[in-house]
């Protein structure tokens, strides 16, 4: 069965016009022209004074104690009660994979071509550190030279259901061992190279490990190591301004706890529209991605103090409404209640997370976001939020998908010019020949052109991945190789390098000054929503 996805999508490329995509979106725009006029001409998003001065107070603090406090920074701090465009991905070790880059890059294209349309907007990115321990935030996989499975290196010693800004650092022993690990995985792709081009290629893998090891011995906390990683590279090495935002920072969830207001006071409503939209996904053929809601549902977690998350329940009485919950790893029993008029949450505020339905609500009351950045499964459950979120009379952001990108390497290419991968092979005068038309049509600001290239390129790539994904071979043949590296398939649940492999492999190609530049190249003012594009990197 589809998701909603697939309807966003159809109405991008095929020009769909489904009666139900503005109950489920509010709005869809096709390019990024379209998403900033229109979020030029959309009523002012209100934040109180106070809040908006305490926020800058806060980012300028955090900013500054990481070293990350750039004049562009400042600037764009200062700015942002005249608007957000919004990304955001949950933190994971060693940087996590290569899709936030992506992520980042088009925060920041759009951010830079908002100064066209008179509302310039402040790029912010949610470095998340509230999601429980989870593979996909202990794991990381690094393809293999001789193989299509990979070498997985996880983080060790963690207990289960941790909130991710709980996790210890200063793991020297761990972080040591595994920095090897990567250093000799990537000695054997220099193998792969011509002698020539294996200095260049070593010097920037040692480059990397230099920078990893750096920022982990920088940062008190995992969420730190994070914004280290992205952030240097967004605004010391490309001074871009982007301005990092802690979700699980003491003083930023203190902030954040007025978002929970409107959904309380109007929880059966809000519940209600959930689950309404839900079920209008259903009849119309598509798979919510997200649960319905119960009775007793609450728009927030509990986090104890020693970082395990526990999750509440919610019942109503006359004039209260009451939390309740119990912890997993020492049982202990979380309960309060408060009073239905007042609605104040201000004496738990630093144990409170947001779940997946109602973070952004919570960002809305402490910056106006007009735009936000999202990845397919954002797009998928947000269907099924945006309803409910705006019955409770918040305004929810424009979701505009990120181009989703396959990258080239020299292994790549040489392994897909062999001839026995022919049909295979992504890499052909038919691909190179499209990125020429797109990348004309682009110099030229030629909008009705540019789309028509970039939905050549997304079917003939779409194509090859169809293709691929039929491919049943020994891990060490050709064509399975070819169909790890070059797609990040590396088992059956897995497509797309950037959503299975870390950010450092491509920047390993790139070179670490020019891992988030090559992402920002592709982006222009009329690029598609929700294209994909492909990076031919070499070394």
């Amino acid at each position: 069965m589809n998701t909603a996805g697939d309807l966003y999508s159809s109405y991008i490329w095929e020009d769909k016009k489904n009666p139900d995509l503005e109950y489920f979106y509010n709005y869809v725009p096709k390019n990024f022209h379209e998403a900033l006029e229109k979020a030029s001409k959309l009523p002012e998003v209100y934040i109180e004074e106070k809040t908006i001065d305490s926020l800058k107070r806060i980012l300028l603090a955090y900013h500054e104690k990481l070293g990350l406090l750039t004049e562009t920074v400042k600037f764009n701090i200062d700015n942002i009660n005249n608007g957000v465009v919004l990304a955001g991905q949950q933190a994971t070790i060693f940087g996590g994979v290569s899709l936030i880059g992506n992520k980042i890059a088009a925060t920041i294209a759009l951010s830079e071509l908002s100064n066209e349309y008179g509302r310039r907007l402040s790029p912010v990115f949610l470095v998340n550190t509230h999601d429980v321990i989870q593979p996909e935030i202990a794991t990381i996989h690094i393809p293999n030279a001789q193989s299509s499975f990979t070498k997985p290196i996880s983080l060790t010693g963690i207990q289960e259901n941790i909130a991710s800004f709980a996790i210890p650092m200063k793991k020297f022993d761990w972080l040591n061992e595994n920095l090897g690990i990567i250093k000799n995985i990537f000695l054997e792709f220099r193998s792969l190279l011509p002698k020539e081009k294996q200095n260049l290629f070593l010097e920037r893998v040692e480059h990397i490990l230099t920078f990893m090891r750096e920022t982990y011995r920088s940062s008190s906390s995992f969420g730190d190591w994070i914004a280290l990683i992205y952030g240097v590279q967004a605004n010391i090495i490309n001074d871009w301004g982007l301005i990092l935002f802690p979700t699980s920072h003491p003083e930023i969830r203190e902030l954040l706890v007025k978002g929970y207001k409107p959904i309380l006071k109007n929880r059966v409503e809000y519940i209600e529209e959930f689950n309404r939209a839900s079920n209008k996904l259903l009849s119309l053929g598509f798979r919510p991605t997200t649960p319905k809601k119960e009775d007793s549902y609450s728009p927030f977690f509990y986090e104890c103090e020693n970082g395990h998350r526990v999750v509440l329940s919610c019942k109503e009485e006359k004039d209260a409404l009451i939390f309740s919950g119990k912890c997993k790893l020492d049982g202990q029993k979380i309960h309060f209640d408060i009073d239905k008029e007042q609605l104040n949450l201000d004496p738990y505020a630093k144990n409170l997370a947001a779940r997946l339905d109602t973070n952004q609500a919570t960002f809305q009351s402490v910056m106006p976001v007009y735009l936000r950045v999202s990845g397919p499964g954002e797009i998928n459950y947000n269907a099924q939020v945006i309803p409910a979120i705006r019955r409770v009379g918040v305004r929810f952001p424009m979701l505009l998908k990120y181009t989703r990108m396959v990258y080239n390497s020299n292994w790549i290419e040489e392994m897909s010019n062999s001839p026995e991968l022919g049909e295979y092979s992504l890499i052909k005068p038919e691909l190179f020949k499209l990125l020429g038309q797109m990348s004309k049509a682009k110099r030229k600001n030629e909008k009705d052109r540019l789309f028509e290239n970039a939905k050549n390129l997304r079917t003939l790539i779409l194509e090859k991945l169809e293709k691929m994904k039929k491919v049943n071979e020994s891990p060490t043949s050709k064509v399975s190789l070819l169909k790890s590296w070059q797609w990040g398939m590396y088992n059956s649940k897995k497509t797309w390098q950037e959503v299975s492999y870390p950010w450092f492999c491509l920047a390993s190609i790139t070179g670490l000054s020019d891992y988030l530049r090559a992402y920002k190249r592709q982006y222009s003012k009329y690029s598609p929503v929700g294209g994909i594009q492909f990076l031919n990197t070499r070394i």
